[in-house]
């Protein structure tokens, strides 16, 4: 007589936002928390650094004299609304800065107006799906962009009133608002393509 197979019960314990900020504190990488699980960062491409640094260059120099602030990827960005953690590529906050202090040394950012996601292969779908669901609920949120490192091509979902509404720019002369600067396509990808 053969035995039959018993399921696994999976008993490993799951995770909870504290745990995962008091594990987040000491990691030497990157992780997001999304729908209770724990999300390792994905490697970075040269195309993906190179337009970060792009955008947050010319964000940057365009909101130097005005109450706004760009962060690149590594500030932490909480959503109490959906109880999830992430680092944009990049993000701007402008007027009062607010935080939730995570750990006695770490705090995350709950106000951005603007949160910015180069896409990849390996995180493009959860980029315009969970992610998205979630940062549409950030009350101060004005403006989600996505930019492509495959080609020229910038969508930007904008907040009006309760709607969101979708743009898309790919033309070398397109100048998308991000934010309150206009930003030309071709300078977002330069030394790209």
């Amino acid at each position: 007589m053969t035995a039959k197979a018993q399921p696994v019960e999976n008993t490993a314990k799951p995770v909870t936002l504290a745990d995962y900020f008091a594990l987040e504190a000491q990691a030497e990488g990157r992780n997001e928390f999304i729908g209770g699980k724990i999300e390792a960062m994905a490697y970075t491409s040269e195309e993906h650094a190179t337009i970060v640094h792009n955008l947050d260059v010319l964000l940057g120099n365009c909101l130097r004299h005005k109450d706004c602030k760009v962060y690149p990827g590594d500030r932490m960005l909480f959503v109490p609304e959906c109880q999830n953690v992430f680092y944009p590529d990049l993000l701007i906050v402008c007027g009062e800065h607010k935080f939730y202090q995570a750990t006695k040394n770490m705090k995350a950012t709950l106000n951005p107006s603007v949160v910015i996601e180069i896409l990849s292969d390996s995180t493009e779908y959860l980029d315009k799906t969970a992610k998205t669901r979630c940062y549409k609920k950030i009350p101060s949120l004005r403006q989600i962009v996505f930019v492509s490192q495959k080609e020229q091509h910038i969508r930007i979902l904008e907040r009006e009133g309760e709607r969101w509404i979708d743009t898309e720019f790919y033309e070398k002369a397109d100048m998308p608002r991000i934010g309150d600067c206009d930003v030309p396509l071709d300078e977002a990808y330069w030394k790209v393509f």
